[in-house]
């Protein structure tokens, strides 16, 4: 018996049957929304840390037992490396009852793989590898537009920061200020604001009409063309592989037309 089968017909099945999977990243993900609720050392948060914990060996479990029934052919799926990668990011939660981890701060941010954790519930989304295909067709599409997005949100960065700085130094002070608020104007989202604030610090109203005309343009260039254009191809990519299954009825059809057509001829020529 090979030990794929050993493990599929023992105790160990429930390390790696798929509902037992979802079942615990389910519990998981209810236990981590009771510790951040009960931040208070109280009971429930105790309960929520023990179930917590108990996710997290059977999660290390479901990886080695996987490891060793599949061996090396473990790593050759995208979702298992995936997968370990979130087991390992998790294991400083193992050494949490007897150490503080708030003391230790790159350990306290390793402790937030427990969170990724429940993207493994992507694995029970339908379609999700035809969608995991569409986002990253999408993103190779996107690929020239968003340099030319960037670019242009450095450039008009720079600039604000060189006509605006003194002004609005809280929103254009330094580069990368700068950068973020610009990119806020991008998203079209209280951009009128920034104009209004560097207007009302000017020393003369000119400042005022300057910044309204700069922003304007920002939201023109890139909020309204430039993230429209993103948005538009990103969509389009997405949904392009919608037609496939029409396209290829179409074809067939098409060959069954020329098929007729050229049995027609013939038999036109008798």
């Amino acid at each position: 018996m090979s030990l794929a089968k050993f493990f599929d017909k023992t105790f160990w099945h429930l390390f790696i049957n798929e509902r037992a999977v979802l079942a615990a990243i389910t519990l998981n993900a209810a236990a981590l929304f009771c510790i951040s609720y009960f931040d208070d050392g109280t009971l429930p948060e105790k309960i929520a840390f023990a179930v917590d914990y108990a996710c997290v060996i059977y999660f290390i479990l479901e990886a080695v037992i996987k490891i060793i029934a599949h061996g090396k052919g473990y790593f050759r799926e995208a979702w298992n490396i995936f997968d370990f990668c979130i087991v390992i990011l998790s294991l400083p939660v193992l050494i949490s009852p007897w150490v503080n981890l708030h003391q230790f701060a790159a350990i306290l941010l390793l402790r937030l793989g427990r969170l990724f954790r429940l993207f493994q519930l992507f694995h029970f989304i339908p379609n999700v590898n035809r969608m995991a295909a569409g986002v990253k067709r999408s993103m190779q599409a996107c690929v020239g537009v968003v340099i030319a997005l960037v670019i242009l949100l450095f450039i008009l960065s720079l600039g604000a920061n060189m006509l605006f700085g003194s002004f609005a130094p809280e929103h254009f002070g330094n580069p990368f200020l700068a950068i973020y608020s610009v990119f806020r104007v991008f998203t079209i989202e209280g951009w009128y604001e920034l104009p209004d604030a560097i207007a009302a610090a000017a020393p003369s109203p000119v400042w005022g009409v300057i910044a309204r005309l700069y922003f304007t343009g920002c939201v023109m260039g890139g909020g309204i063309i430039g993230m429209s254009l993103v948005n538009a191809i990103f969509v389009d990519e997405m949904t392009m592989d919608n037609n496939d299954e029409l396209s290829s009825k179409v074809d067939r059809l098409q060959a069954q037309l020329e098929e007729l057509k050229a049995l027609i001829e013939k038999n036109a020529c008798k």
